[in-house]
């Protein structure tokens, strides 16, 4: 009886979860009550029907908005009446090797006699009442019957993150409801766009339980399309990037071992073909694991390019300006992931310009260059053609480059790209480029100045890759000034169905930022959860040479939001160059509110910024004080040990204004 009692329950909770609960339920509690003159035959039944009914339950992927017998029997917490979504959030509910069989068993069975009374269905009671009615040969067939219908329900089951319809009565039924979904679209989620955003939303979503199809124009990098499956960063941005600053770091480390007593010899020349079929080698590697990578996690990753049809529906193209989509596929809700892409002003000589796509992709190193821009990827490029012998250009329409970053450090790199022998030009524009007889270019500014080049790069910033998307025609609103998507702080357009993140949002374009916003987007929509990607003290770095490094606010900001700041400063040579004569110098900050002593921002200029200020970055998210990282023993020798000695501030801000010493 005890076991009859112990399987009904097991089922009835299991039932909702999985298409073929129904039919198991009946085959395997008629197994419990049939031979029960035989005891084998009775234990035989008995077990195989918990162990299925167990079973069931622990691989649950979905709980119902209702439960027909006391939840906190299966709670693994024994929390009272939990509410289905704290259920839903229980891992051990959730998870086939959760290893929690044995608790749901104990559990079980402690409670069973409570649950007696109003518990046990009637048709459950009426069956047990019928024990002693068939032949041992009825109660093992009927007993293995139970584990066969499982196991086809459990290898044909469609897992949904939503609660699932009534299960169906029968095997055709069941079959049936393997291929269908109650929201009758294709896919829970489709995502257009496979960058770092929309890569991460669906690893996670389909980690879930949803169904997920990930729509890619490429499978592979390269032009014309440069970016491809694992976006901007892993093709054409962060990654090959990164490789070529270490490739252009080697020109001066190979200077620099002369004075610790190498003798390297003189002209060694660059092989930049084999710098590029290495990078191309390692990116191409690079897109294989994020396919494997996303089929692994059970993505339906689809070649081609997708837009919106209407609020539920994706036009698939494999030719972007085909008049007709070659398919079209449903979802009950779609991510917009499609990231950036380079922006050049419409001047004369547009056309003869290279952005960082083509950048990647150069036959040679250009022996003169000139860079047009600002922000990371102008002053990072600057740094890897010097790196590479190039003669650098680099002009800028402003009066500093890096806006946004602390002005102490973007006049300390300034200084440093100067002493490297890049040519530094603020406050220059071009007004057209021209290409010579020879095949160079001249660049001619705004003031009349003529540059003549090899190649002409622009890096004035990317803009929203959103053109033929379809945004306009589902009504999706964009910012007027620069076209990226309206979110919420769920990332949530103003259409429901549809939500966007990473660099087509342009929040902060940060390949960081963009896995954050699509994990939090998938943890909410199809995890159960409640996450909102925080946009501050977002830590990031610029490898330019020296690196730069920083986290939480500029002096600027602070001197605006708080009455009195103290500013901690150290500049100094670092090590390794106290023996190379090298001019290059490390500069340190440390901004701290006088109120509460809390840090508010570190910066730094200087060989290995970004790998330090990552550290710097968790202690400024914990809101650690000037008094706990004077407290911290500083790693000597290192540059990193200055941030936890610098002991009296360089000068105060006392409602804006610069003083020695506070009032």
């Amino acid at each position: 009886f005890f076991s009859v009692l112990v399987h009904a329950i097991m089922m009835q909770q299991a039932a909702p979860y999985y298409d073929c609960t129904i039919a198991v339920q009946d085959t395997a509690i008629r197994s419990h009550s049939s031979g029960a003159q035989k005891w084998f035959t009775c234990a035989l039944g008995a077990a195989v029907g918990a162990a299925v009914g167990l079973v069931a339950l622990s691989v649950a992927q979905d709980v119902p908005a209702q439960t027909s017998l006391p939840v906190q029997l299966f709670s693994r917490a024994a929390i009272a009446t939990p509410t289905p979504k704290a259920l839903m959030s229980s891992q051990s509910l959730r998870s086939p090797l959760s290893g929690a069989i044995p608790d749901y068993a104990t559990s079980a069975l402690s409670s069973a006699a409570a649950a007696v009374p109003g518990g046990m269905p009637t048709e459950l009671r009426g069956s047990a009442t019928e024990a002693h009615t068939r032949s041992p040969v009825a109660g093992l067939s009927l007993a293995v019957m139970s584990v066969v219908a499982f196991g086809l329900g459990l290898l044909s089951r469609r897992r949904t993150f939503q609660q699932v319809q009534p299960p169906p009565q029968s095997l055709a039924e069941i079959a049936l409801m393997a291929w269908t979904s109650e929201h009758n679209y294709d896919y829970d989620l489709v995502v257009i766009g496979a960058g770092s955003g929309g890569v991460r939303a669906s690893r996670i979503a389909a980690s879930h339980g949803a169904k997920v199809a990930l729509l890619e124009p490429s499978m592979s990098h390269g032009p014309p399309n440069y970016s491809a499956v694992g976006g901007t960063c892993v093709n054409v941005g962060c990654v090959p990037k990164k490789l070529m600053v270490y490739g252009s770091h080697y020109s001066h480390d190979m200077q620099d071992a002369k004075s610790y007593g190498w003798n390297v010899p003189d002209g060694i020349t660059l092989d930049w073909s084999t710098l590029m079929a290495n990078k191309d080698k390692e990116i191409s590697r690079l897109n294989g694991i994020y396919k494997n990578m996303l089929v692994n996690a059970g993505v339906e990753l689809i070649e081609g390019w997708g837009s919106l049809q209407d609020e539920h529906t994706v036009a698939i193209k494999q030719d972007r300006g085909a008049a007709e989509p070659d398919k079209t596929i449903s979802a009950y809700k779609i991510l917009v992931a499609v990231g950036g892409w380079p922006f050049i002003p419409d001047i004369p000589g547009k056309d003869l310009c290279i952005t960082s796509n083509e950048a990647f992709y150069l036959k040679e190193c250009p022996k003169r260059i000139v860079i047009i821009g600002g922000g990371y990827i102008a002053v990072e490029f600057a740094c890897i053609f010097k790196g590479y012998g190039a003669d650098v250009t680099l002009m800028y329409r402003g009066d500093m480059f890096l806006r946004g970053f602390d002005d102490d450090i973007r006049d300390h790199l300034a200084n440093e790209m100067k002493e490297m022998g890049i040519d530094v030009q603020f406050n220059t524009n071009p007004a057209k480029v021209e290409e010579a007889a020879d095949g160079s270019f001249v660049v001619t500014t705004e003031a009349g100045a003529q540059v003549p080049c090899d190649k002409v790069m622009y890096a004035t910033g990317r803009k929203p890759y959103i053109q033929n998307l379809g945004l306009e025609d589902v009504g999706v609103e964009l910012n007027e000034r620069d076209g990226a998507i309206k979110v919420d702080e769920y990332s949530k357009t103003n259409v429901d169905s549809i939500y966007a993140v990473g660099d087509v949002t342009n929040r902060i374009n940060l390949t960081p930022v963009a896995l954050l916003e699509g994990h939090c987007f998938a943890d909410t929509e199809f995890g159960g959860m409640d996450r909102v990607p925080s946009h501050e003290n977002v830590a990031c770095a610029v490898f330019s040479q020296p690196p730069l490094g920083t986290v939480g606010m500029t002096e600027a900001e602070a001197a605006k939001k708080f009455p009195k700041v103290a500013i901690f400063k150290s500049g100094f040579r670092p090590m390794v160059h106290t023996m190379t004569g090298a001019s290059t110098r490390v500069l340190m900050k440390l901004i701290v509110d006088v109120a509460t002593d809390g840090v508010l921002g570190v910066h730094m200029c200087g060989p290995d910024a970004a790998e330090i200020l990552q550290g710097m970055a968790v202690a400024v998210k914990m809101g650690a004080t000037k008094k706990d990282f004077d407290s911290t023993v500083g790693i000597h020798p290192s540059a990193a040990e200055e941030f936890v000695t610098m002991r009296s501030p360089s000068y105060f801000l006392v409602d804006g204004e610069k003083v020695d010493k506070l009032p």
